[in-house]
């Protein structure tokens, strides 16, 4: 079985130390990284602090995986999905220079936060997802005369079938999604890099979009991170690296 590219992804900030220890974890440095994005304002234990984490991952060359955090809101209605989507462009537009994005390509994917597991915590509805979709992309044109496209794509439990069919339904009404971030973990927890499993990272609903990225095990490191790997059977550097923000060594 292949293995693809290693990624971490923490609620807690990123420091040389975690790089160091997610290092040693996965045998080499970690691709990609995700952190938490909400508003410019929103100042939560988890978002990201650009000015104390951006010369970490700068230093490491890991790319930026950039999570929407409005976890219990996403199955609201259309315009709580615009509202949020506005937030988090303004958010990611607040973090890094225009400049920087432009030179990055311009175009970056944002996951959709989706747990599934509870009422605070819901599956999507067709009706946030549209809002928050279409918003994502044409907010995100319109703040920067359109050099920087955010582009949606959503995180959510393997066995989620009620998020997954909504995106189905959202994808064959035009709305997008670029790719999805599956999360289930193999029984015996044992946070060591394993193999890139299609019985665990691919969901039994068909998808018209790829399953970029599979989160294998949980709460690693003393609970400071998640694993991840790129699926391997897709082309990483052009789906979904190049797609990620490197972020400036000083801010």
């Amino acid at each position: 079985m292949a293995r693809g590219l290693p990624g971490a992804d923490s609620s807690g900030q990123v420091t040389a130390a975690l790089v160091q220890a997610a290092t040693n974890c996965f045998g080499e440095t970690p691709k990609f990284w995700g952190r938490y994005f909400k508003s410019p304002t929103g100042g939560s234990f988890a978002e990201y602090r650009h000015k104390v984490e951006d010369p970490v991952l700068a230093a490491a060359s890991i790319k930026l995986l950039p999570i929407a955090q409005q976890t219990a809101h996403v199955n609201g209605d259309e315009d709580q999905g615009a509202s949020d989507a506005q937030l988090n462009v303004a958010d990611i537009l607040a973090t890094f220079p225009k400049d920087i994005l432009v030179s990055q390509g311009g175009q970056f994917l944002m996951f959709l936060d989706v747990e599934g597991v509870s009422d605070k915590a819901p599956s999507l509805s067709i009706d946030y997802y549209t809002g928050w979709a279409n918003t994502l992309v044409d907010f995100s044109r319109s703040q920067t005369g359109g050099a920087v496209t955010l582009l949606p794509c959503v995180y959510a439990r393997q066995l989620d079938n009620v998020t997954w069919n909504v995106l189905v339904k959202a994808v064959a009404s035009g709305i997008p999604c670029h790719g999805a971030w599956v999360a289930r973990y193999p029984k015996d927890a044992a946070c060591t890099p394993i193999d890139f499993n299609n019985g665990l990272a691919i969901p039994q609903v068909k998808l018209p979009f790829d399953v970029l990225i599979w989160q294998y095990y949980e709460n690693c490191l003393n609970g400071d991170i998640d694993l991840n790997q790129a699926n391997p059977n897709i082309n990483a550097e052009d789906e979904f690296l190049g797609k990620l923000i490197l972020p400036p060594s000083a801010s």
